[in-house]
């Protein structure tokens, strides 16, 4: 998990959409059987996805357990896979059922949170951006730290928008919550890395 911590916020868009037609790439592999395709796209993503697991749950063997089911699956069905989009998106939406599935035969691992009585408020936009400038200027280790202390699922918005760059849409599909209660979970989490930082000067 401190491998993602030490991720900068911010990643090229170049590099991303370069990332996205290599990762389409292996996806056409693989479906046509090519095991060395499938080999790199397991290298490629696993760790990742182990890195996004443990901001869920803090139980190694069940993330690894997840990561191993589905690309198990993935390979056993890989002449029926359909065109998809983005395979990233498909990854970690695909691991995170896998996960919560299991977690949720413990509860004492994950603690959901109601984002139904979340409020959307249009200014939330504009705090974003200014509360996320004032996190990046901040010493590295502080910020570690509070994303370290911040709830889970205020860590896991985190972890989509900015270690996975996952846009609005996909993390509001990814988390079950609505486009607007995203962008209020986002807010409300970077104050709280904010605070956190603040009270550890």
């Amino acid at each position: 998990m401190r491998d993602s911590l030490n991720q900068n916020f911010f990643k090229s868009s170049n590099d991303s959409r370069k990332s996205s037609s290599d990762d389409l790439a292996l996806w056409r592999s693989i479906k046509n059987g090519n095991d060395l395709a499938f080999s790199s796209l397991y290298n490629r993503y696993a760790q990742q996805l182990f890195n996004y697991g443990m901001h869920l749950c803090h139980n190694r063997e069940l993330c690894k357990d997840s990561i191993q089911e589905l690309f198990t699956y993935l390979w056993n069905r890989k002449e029926s896979l359909s065109e998809i989009d983005s395979v990233k998106y498909y990854l970690l939406k695909s691991f995170r059922n896998l996960l919560i599935k299991s977690i949720e035969k413990d509860r004492k691992f994950f603690v959901d949170l109601d984002d139904k009585h979340e409020q959307f408020q249009p200014e939330t936009f504009v705090e974003e951006e200014i509360i996320l400038k004032e996190i990046n200027f901040l010493k590295r280790e502080k910020m570690n730290f509070a994303l370290s202390n911040i709830p889970k699922r205020q860590r896991e918005i985190i972890v989509l928008r900015y270690f996975n760059e996952m846009n609005y849409q996909e993390i509001s599909s990814l988390m079950g919550i609505s486009v607007p209660s995203a962008h209020n979970l986002l807010s409300k989490s970077l104050q709280s890395m904010l605070a956190i930082i603040g009270k550890s000067k």
